[in-house]
């Protein structure tokens, strides 16, 4: 593969608040992989403006990020899984692509992303509120079905049985969060061995996109907060000055910097909600386990 044919083989697909951007950073530090953080979560598969654009406008960005031959070309994005279509252009793409997916107990992972969302001041309800509005929100935009859209990102079972319409087993690694998150060392052993590269490598465990709570609000609402003007002033100044590597990098930047690294306690929150959800995804859970012939007893 030379500078002129640089196309990804591999997709971190999902899912999301499930350590994907850790887990990503953790790939691309490989010697035999290419990985930009740039299209870390660049929905190429997703957003139709992207994909007319054709797979040689990433080219760029693997070249800046060092491409040197490597046999692993990584990009990535949370919502892929979600979304059937973007499976299957993906399949079109390259059918011989791998796949690499991350699953989290789908009560904490709806939970986790809802405080995500509020904190960037995406999410303007209570959780009760935004759970009672799920159908609604996903009759809405692409930006409010892919962020606000809790309870449906959890099925997992449903999600993955559109992934195996298309590709083999043995193309589609699936992780779980907790491995992620407690074995990061035998995890990216495993995702190496899959990708047919040295498992040797052991690249800095570095623990990234972490939910936290802002350091400085006013800043957070300055930066991520939508309005027209906003829009206008990134169109047409921002976007055609600053190339997407550099802004991925400064938005990433300021996202870790404006982040308290604090943990909550998940346990003693929304609890009348946790209980209804776990009866609400105990079917998917089963259908998942025979499925993937694990035991999620603890999900349940």
């Amino acid at each position: 593969m030379n500078e002129n044919d640089i196309r990804p083989n591999t997709f971190l697909i999902g899912a999301q608040k499930s350590a994907t951007t850790s887990l990503y950073n953790w790939i691309a530090q490989h010697p035999d992989v290419c990985g930009p953080e740039s299209i870390k979560d660049y929905p190429f598969f997703i957003k139709e403006e992207l994909y007319e654009k054709g797979i040689e406008s990433l080219k760029e960005e693997y070249i800046k990020e060092g491409y040197s031959k490597q046999k692993i070309v990584l990009q990535g994005s949370v919502q892929y899984m979600f979304f059937e279509e973007s499976i299957d252009r993906i399949y079109s793409f390259d059918p011989n692509s791998k796949l690499i997916l991350i699953l989290r107990n789908p009560v904490d992972r709806a939970i986790s992303a809802y405080n995500y969302f509020k904190k960037l001041n995406i999410e303007t309800l209570s959780f009760p509120k935004a759970i009672a509005e799920e159908e609604v929100r996903l009759k809405g935009d692409l930006r409010t079905i892919c962020d606000l859209t809790y309870i449906s990102h959890g099925y997992y079972f449903k999600q993955l049985s559109n992934i195996y319409k298309k590709f083999s087993k043995e193309q589609v690694l699936v992780l779980f969060f907790d491995d992620v998150n407690n074995n990061p060392d035998e995890t990216t052993k495993e995702v190496f061995k899959f990708l047919e590269v040295s498992e040797d490598f052991k690249p800095n465990y570095k623990r990234l996109n972490v939910t936290g709570s802002v350091r400085f609000k006013v800043l957070q609402n300055l930066i991520f907060n939508k309005s027209k003007t906003k829009k206008i002033l990134v169109d047409t100044i921002i976007d055609p000055l600053i190339p997407l590597h550099k802004r991925t990098k400064l938005r990433w930047w300021f996202k870790e910097w404006n982040t308290k690294k604090e943990n909550i306690n998940k346990d003693v929150l929304y609890t009348s909600e946790r209980e209804e959800l776990k009866l609400q995804f105990r079917e998917d859970i089963e259908k998942l386990e025979n499925l993937l012939r694990v035991d999620l007893s603890h999900w349940k």
